[in-house]
């Protein structure tokens, strides 16, 4: 009944102008209206008879005022003088335009006053003075144009069509649930914080550097939410003037009881969370849980209390609707597509040992040198290359197919060293559905470590791409917690020459008697140049080259005579190319040995088309036999150019390109046979052959 009141109310002050006068005048009826609805329901009126006799006066104004018995109020029924909608509509925007400005210069100059504190000194201090009075002169300068706007125009005291009273509405309800909105995500942001830097303390992990460091990351997303609370609270403002003072009384009380019932909410999660610190590893997983559950709460007071202080609360807007739904998608599809599901560890489990290998590891702590002492006088290494493992519940079955032809080649040829060449991950979003580059390269260690087999990697384009989980610097830290001294199988060297690439490895494999067979070198052929385009690929750098030159200088002195060595990497050099337009062409100066060029989808031959000395340096020294790669997965084509073997190795991809999975001419691996007298051969083992 009192909703059919408010309702008669409001189609009697629909047609009348619209002013902060006649909305305190509504306000002013609604509240007698209520009082003596409630005195006549006390003498015994029932409730519809109650409601009836107030719509029965409710025909004029003038007749429901005497009707309450209410003071003297100005007629207002005259629309004469009513100014435009035009006029209000262009007067509430510029005042909307300067509050917005109000804002943004309030948050940057408290995040100048932030800034000082956080970094003190006199220089500083300087900086902060004069950033502070300028935004202090912008501030003046701001609120003296907003007072001059609402004199010259009369804004909160003139009279407006009554066509203006919708959109004042509108307004008011959209800044009150864009501020109710913004002070919820404020304090999930400063709880989030307060939580990090209260845990570091608490467990001594942060230096005073890296707290300032984690102030300055989050500072920026709680300026922006402060910067979001001031604009929306200041156009709430405008369109509030217009209304009655309780209605902004009772919502500036309804968020003080928010924000006090948010602080108690995330102070005691704050204490039990830091007490609970050493009893779980997942310690920031719940506290992202507790922060879920009080936006969860928040949505629930949207649909709920907040009704009390909008006129419309829920308004289902379908555009806004789509695209917070693939908004909230593309987010929960990102966070699980960064998830570590070790999926594969079932049928790594199955794994048993390809057979006992009795050479002998020595690690040289100061050069970051493995040496394989072979206990007979061949040794073998299959080189793999391209595996492309993906991570995600969508690229299971790829995976488990590309591990399990990675064991059927390793117990075929059952080889002293498997070195792989290169994108041994696939975290690319796309094909995959996996940014994750942590578990797939954690299940291929403990693949390896189940077969015995020693191996080494160098790396590819894929394996650290810019939206995997781990960056370049993290994956050599996981690889390094991963190499030999743990797993007594991988050899990832843990210290490293200092020149460009991310890893850049010799290994020396010598016979029983301790002459050397061959050195091994692992050369990064980087992934993508910086501030390049698409799939504008990187290059041995020169002092990669240099390195590569001074240690074969240093070996062959040390053992008296130009020593053996190959080459493995990822990228093929341009060489590659060169050696096959010679070939094509009939030229005599390239040898073909076996194999086809079979990429088509980028172009025959995928190198960077930037220069790299490796090749004829290596010419020059006399010392490398033979160079492999992979990268380009249906090319499988070995030739001799300038004395030096250039062979793509058969690859095992069943996840990067379309339709890959189907094709079968183009998998496998390669096996390299080396021989005490520096002599070697390669066999290509194709997956369906077997």
């Amino acid at each position: 009944m009192q909703k059919a009141i408010e309702k008669a109310v409001d189609l009697l002050f629909e047609s009348l102008p619209f002013s902060k006068e006649n909305e305190e005048c509504k306000e002013n009826i609604l509240y007698l209206a209520a009082q003596k609805y409630e005195r006549d329901l006390e003498e015994g009126s029932c409730p519809a008879e109650a409601a009836g006799n107030f719509l029965i006066h409710s025909d004029t104004l003038a007749h429901i005022r005497t009707y309450l018995g209410a003071k003297t109020l100005k007629d207002t029924s005259s629309a004469e003088t009513a100014e435009e909608e035009q006029l209000f509509r262009r007067v509430q925007k510029r005042l909307r335009r300067n509050y917005i400005l109000l804002s943004l210069f309030t948050a940057l100059a408290l995040n100048c006053v932030i800034a000082f504190f956080l970094n003190l000194s006199v220089r500083n201090f300087i900086i902060v003075i004069v950033e502070c009075s300028v935004f202090g002169i912008l501030l003046h300068l701001i609120l003296k144009k907003q007072k001059h706007i609402v004199k010259q125009y009369r804004f909160f005291d003139a009279s407006f069509v009554y066509t203006c009273r919708k959109i004042a509405e509108e307004k008011y309800d959209f800044y009150t649930k864009k501020l109710t909105n913004t002070i919820f995500g404020m304090f999930s942001m400063v709880f989030i914080l307060f939580f990090s830097l209260s845990l570091g303390f608490a467990s001594l992990r942060y230096s005073l550097n890296e707290v300032v460091n984690t102030i300055n990351f989050y500072m920026f997303f709680i300026l922006l939410f402060l910067f979001l609370a001031l604009k929306n609270f200041f156009c709430r403002k405008i369109y509030a003037n217009f209304f009655c003072k309780r209605k902004t009384v009772e919502y500036l009380c309804e968020l003080r009881r928010i924000s006090l019932a948010s602080v108690c909410y995330y102070l005691f999660f704050d204490i039990v969370l830091l007490l609970l610190r050493n009893k779980t590893e997942h310690i920031f997983s719940i506290a992202m849980t507790v922060t879920a559950v009080y936006l969860i709460f928040a949505v629930f007071y949207n649909f709920t209390r907040r009704r009390n202080f909008t006129g419309r609360n829920i308004v289902f807007n379908v555009r806004k609707i789509i695209c917070y739904t693939l908004g909230v998608v593309c987010f929960l599809g990102y966070s699980f597509m960064r998830l570590d599901l070790y999926l594969l560890q079932p049928y790594i489990n199955t794994v048993s040992e390809v057979g006992q290998n009795a050479n002998d590891i020595l690690y040289d702590e100061d050069s970051g040198i493995y040496t394989i002492s072979a206990k007979e006088d061949r040794f073998k290494i299959l080189q793999l290359t391209d595996i492309h493992l993906g991570g995600s519940t969508l690229s299971i079955v790829e995976d488990t197919k590309a591990l399990k032809a990675c064991y059927a080649l390793i117990q075929e040829t059952k080889p002293d060293l498997v070195v792989v060449t290169g994108d041994l991950v696939f975290p690319m979003g796309i094909m995959s559905f996996s940014f994750n580059n942590n578990a797939p390269i954690m299940q291929f260690a403990n693949f390896m470590r189940n077969t015995g087999i020693p191996w080494a990697f160098t790396y590819g384009n894929h394996d650290t791409e810019a939206l995997a989980t781990l960056s370049r610097a993290e994956v050599d830290l996981l690889m390094k917690s991963l190499s030999y001294k743990t797993s007594k199988n991988l050899l990832y060297p843990y210290v490293q020459p200092d020149v460009y690439g991310r890893s850049n490895q010799m290994i020396e494999i010598r016979a029983s008697d301790g002459s050397l067979m061959q050195a091994l070198f692992l050369i990064d052929s980087n992934d993508y140049v910086e501030a390049g385009g698409i799939n504008e690929y990187d290059y041995i750098h020169d002092d990669q080259v240099a390195w590569y030159r001074r240690t074969v200088q240093n070996l062959s002195k040390q053992e008296g005579y130009t020593i053996p060595s190959m080459i493995f990497t990822h990228i093929p050099l341009r060489e590659y190319r060169e050696a096959n337009d010679l070939y094509e062409s009939g030229s005599s100066e390239v040898t073909y040995y076996y194999g086809v060029l079979g990429e088509k989808m980028i172009d025959k031959i995928c190198c960077s088309k930037y220069e790299s000395s490796l090749f004829d340096t290596a010419v020059e020294l006399g010392s490398t036999q033979a160079i492999f790669c992979g990268h380009d997965h249906y090319n499988n084509q070995s030739l001799k150019y300038k004395g030096i073997r250039l062979t793509y190795g058969y690859s095992i991809d069943y996840l990067a390109m379309p339709g890959i999975e189907n094709d079968t001419e183009q998998r496998g691996a390669t096996l390299i046979t080396l021989h005490k007298d520096g002599t070697y051969f390669i066999t290509p083992f194709r997956l369906i052959d077997l």
